[in-house]
């Protein structure tokens, strides 16, 4: 029998058939975005790969306000106490170019045991090495029985105490570095926080006395100046030489003569005359002074030199 050969429409058929299923191949491999291949007879690898497919995104960047220093976050400025970053804990001010801070997170800073209350304007705060006490708007604080001079005063801000960094520094027994108002505050501490002294007796009781006599209705600038003015006195050659006796040198203060030299002094005039005797001054070097509505002999025979309170201050 004669075999017969595969007609040319059935071989066009299979050919196309062929085709066919090799392109839904590579489709198929086109859209998953892998590389299909396919060998020729001569053993050549031809490859095609699908071009990537991107989506639109949006970068967000977080905005960094400080950067981490010893685990806390830097401000800029900053206030740094023995090498630890407070800044972001502490608030500041200038008042009158004195740069203040707040108190509570140096005190925390220096004396990890220490237990801090601040109400209505009072902080007060203990440990086993420091005792302080800071009233707002007093012109003093208390740290360990030691009163220390605030010019402008103990300033309230947002609620919490803040003070001079200076007086900090003093109080605390630090060294201080940066006192402009876009300056790193950084103090360290070199030796312990004052202590209380011990006074003349006699002096801190005349001082006292004399102060609240002459200035007791006055400002606390206003009271050291007048005990400025007695302790220049005693330690100026043509002058007595002790506080009493400056104060009873003759025709020198009314209130020797009227009687009211005798009279209790108030906390405030007290605090005064220690301050005055730890060497705190206002009025510089003067030596007179005299109520600003009366005309005196100071006025003709001895320089002004300036005004505090009710008070004309001389040299």
């Amino acid at each position: 029998m004669k075999k017969h050969l595969p007609s040319a429409a059935v071989l066009t058929a299979l050919l196309l058939v062929l085709c066919l299923q090799a392109f839904a191949a590579e489709r198929s491999s086109f859209d998953s975005g892998l590389s299909t291949s396919a060998s020729s007879g001569g053993g050549y690898i031809f490859t095609q790969s699908q071009e990537p497919t991107y989506t639109d995104y949006t970068d967000v960047i977080p905005v960094l306000t400080a950067a981490p220093t010893n685990g806390n976050l830097r401000t800029a400025p900053d206030i740094t106490v023995n090498g630890k970053s407070i800044g972001h804990l502490a608030e500041r001010a200038m008042v009158n170019s004195t740069p203040y801070a707040e108190a509570g997170p140096i005190l925390e800073a220096l004396y990890p045991d220490i237990s801090l209350a601040t109400q209505d304007g009072h902080l007060t705060a203990t440990s086993s090495e420091l005792s302080f006490h800071a009233i707002a708007e007093d012109c003093y604080v208390l740290v360990n029985d030691r009163y220390l001079y605030v010019p402008d005063g103990v300033l309230l801000q947002n609620g919490e105490i803040l003070l001079p960094v200076s007086v900090l520094a003093e109080a605390l027994g630090c060294t201080i570095q940066g006192l402009g108002a876009e300056e790193d505050i950084v103090l360290k501490q070199v030796a312990p926080a004052v202590t209380a002294r011990t006074y003349n007796e006699e002096d801190l009781y005349w001082l006292s006395h004399a102060i609240f006599a002459e200035s007791g209705n006055q400002p606390m600038k206003g009271r050291i100046a007048v005990g400025t003015v007695i302790l220049n006195r005693v330690a100026d050659p043509t002058f007595p030489n002790t506080v009493e006796e400056v104060i009873f040198q003759p025709n020198q203060f009314s209130p020797v003569a009227n009687g009211t030299i005798y009279r209790d002094p108030d906390k405030d005039s007290i605090v005064a005359a220690k301050l005055c005797l730890d060497g705190v001054k206002e009025a510089d070097d003067c030596l007179y002074f005299n109520v600003t509505t009366m005309y005196s002999w100071a006025d003709r025979a001895r320089t002004y030199f300036c005004t505090i309170g009710g008070h004309n201050f001389y040299l």
